[in-house]
């Protein structure tokens, strides 16, 4: 099992107001420690119902929210939106939705981990500053960038070096249609996530990561996972790809007595045990 471009992204937190001191992070407990961390699906797709990560903060008993924006279709779009517009080219929706949930998160301990940033994640953190001018809030809140998974202006480099980047059905090289190339983007794993949730960030906007890491990568935060321990990594992989695909993971496709059941609402907040209880 390996993840494409693992070490290439990098997380930067708040690149013009970070605090510039060195805080000493807190010593991440094993994987042994009785603890458990949970990680709540909000979204699945762009467009995707925007009541479902409002109800999982509010009523879920959660400690991470993961939001998974990006399909090879919604790259696309988003491309040509930043085309049209080069501030566009993210999860618009996911602006407002941070802005309408930033007090609850605050008062939850509630972090999101997202790939809503598109083709520009900086610009999307540029909106959730604007957003966020104005809220009466505790302390502001930490968003942190992952950049490093737009290749378009390494690809004539990378074509140069004899990376043919041939086409997976034809075998043909990208030289072939290097004209018609509009992006092109690396998917980036749990790494710079990990940095960016070390550096204590509550926000987290990604681009082109993998729709597992969004997922995996709070744990091995959480529980610091070796980058090869492979069986736990291989459970959070597992666990990454049922989250994203989150109304299946409730019993979507096959669910027996699906009428008397009221799926609607999670469990409720008081329920939350803290981050104890069994091993997760």
């Amino acid at each position: 099992m390996t993840e494409p471009v693992l070490d290439s992204g990098t997380a930067v937190l708040d690149v013009a107001t970070a605090e510039p001191e060195e805080k000493p992070l807190p010593a991440r407990a094993g994987p042994g420690d009785g603890r458990t961390v949970r990680v709540a699906s909000g979204q699945g797709f762009w467009g995707d119902w925007q009541e479902a990560p409002k109800l999982q903060v509010r009523h879920g008993a959660i400690d991470y929210l993961m939001l998974d924006y990006l399909a090879e279709i919604t790259m696309s779009i988003m491309q040509k939106q930043r085309d049209r517009k080069p501030e566009a080219g993210y999860a618009r929706d996911f602006v407002p939705l941070m802005e309408d949930l930033i007090e609850d998160l605050i008062a939850g301990d509630v972090r999101v981990v997202s790939n809503a940033g598109g083709v520009n994640p900086e610009g999307c953190r540029t909106e959730l500053g604007f957003a966020f001018v104005g809220k009466s809030l505790p302390r502001r809140p930490r968003v942190a960038v992952i950049t490093g998974d737009d290749l378009m202006d390494s690809l004539d480099d990378l074509i140069a070096a004899g990376h043919e980047l041939r086409h997976m059905e034809t075998g043909a090289p990208l030289s072939t249609v290097r004209g018609r190339v509009a992006a092109a983007n690396a998917y980036l794993g749990a790494e710079p996530i990990i940095e960016a949730l070390r550096q204590e960030a509550d926000i987290v906007v990604a681009g082109r990561s993998t729709d597992t890491a969004l997922t995996y990568a709070p744990l091995m935060h959480e529980f610091s996972w070796r980058k090869n321990d492979w069986d736990r990594l291989a459970h959070g992989v597992v666990a990454g790809h049922i989250n994203e695909c989150g109304c299946q993971a409730s019993g979507g496709n096959s669910l027996v007595d699906w009428r008397e059941i009221d799926l609607t609402l999670p469990a409720t907040r008081s329920s939350k045990p803290r981050k104890t209880g069994p091993s997760s």
